[in-house]
């Protein structure tokens, strides 16, 4: 039978004074020496899963298409930008290989029609000194001026063209690096969706990557302990196993945020109540948990410092 987080709190409390050998005249120490070996007493309960900070990723590739190569497994630890798959690129890669000879051509023809620009040059400054020294007509000085200015046209009209063989070669670039599916961040292969052979897109997931952040208690807080918790206070979390018996301790958390707004419970109910209304409660545990998984139930105590 499943409790509510009031009836959970009750037991706590209630079985925190009805420990045995508590009475003054069994009880050898004094007051203030028993007060200091008790931990803080428990003002809320909740029910809780660990998440890993962020969410899992889901990671598609940005084109759809064959996939070509699966060059991870699940449980493989992956660094960012590392390869997972690869997706059919034989026509964009021929597209490519064209463009970058394009591009190889528009250079080596920019580079030669920039080469008689020097002599252009020198060709119309000695027609101007010799038409100002009275050595040459005028008619001379305007054909080299005219050479030249075509020639810097040329040399224009070719760097243009360097230009936009250079926007093509990067747009296929950008193409296939679409068909290639890359890690994003640190993490872990968990889920591999993705087949060889198979069509693999945008449209679902290829596979799941747990990414190396830190772990956290996403706890849900019933309405009526809500005023007795607040962002900085501290909290045990255990595991919350349904085959009964004690359950490992995890690293003890701290409340790092309480949301404004209330919403139904997915953890725990009420069979004569009908839906319990909670807020989220955000935990940072002190020391990465070892033991605990992503997606584990959890039960979060509140204690007051």
């Amino acid at each position: 039978m499943k409790h509510t987080s009031h009836r959970l709190l009750a037991l706590l409390l209630l079985g925190a004074s009805a420990l045995p050998g508590c009475s003054p005249q069994r009880d050898a120490h004094p007051a203030a020496a028993r007060a200091a070996t008790q931990p803080p007493a428990p003002v809320a309960v909740a029910r809780g899963k660990i998440e890993v900070e962020g969410g899992l990723l889901d990671l598609a590739p940005a084109s759809a298409g064959v996939v070509r190569q699966l060059l991870v497994k699940e449980g493989q630890q992956v660094a960012k930008g590392q390869p997972l798959l690869r997706l059919g690129d034989d026509e964009p890669r021929a597209e490519q290989a064209v463009a970058q000879s394009e591009l190889q051509l528009a250079q080596a023809r920019a580079k030669a029609r920039a080469a008689r620009l020097p002599a252009l040059r020198q060709a119309q400054q000695r027609w101007q000194t010799a038409v100002h020294e009275g050595a040459a007509e005028a008619q001379g000085l305007d054909d080299a001026s005219q050479a030249l200015q075509g020639a810097q046209s040329d040399a224009q009209v070719a760097e243009a063209e360097v230009a936009v063989a250079r926007a093509k070669l990067a747009q296929l670039q950008a193409q296939l690096a679409r068909l290639e599916l890359r890690a994003p961040e640190a993490g872990e292969v968990v889920r591999l969706a993705a087949q060889l052979g198979a069509t693999a897109g945008p449209q679902a997931p290829a596979l799941v990557l747990l990414p190396k952040r830190p772990l956290v208690v996403r706890a849900e807080l019933n309405e009526s302990f809500v005023p007795a918790v607040r962002v900085g206070m501290r909290a045990s979390v255990v595991a919350d196993g349904d085959g009964g018996g004690a359950q490992p301790a995890l690293p003890a958390a701290k409340v790092l945020r309480i949301s404004p707004v209330f919403g139904q419970a997915r953890l725990q109910d009420d069979p004569l109540r009908g839906p319990v209304r909670v807020v989220e409660c955000l935990l940072a545990f002190d020391q990465p948990p070892q033991a605990a998984r992503v997606g584990q139930n959890v039960r979060v105590t509140f204690h007051e410092e």
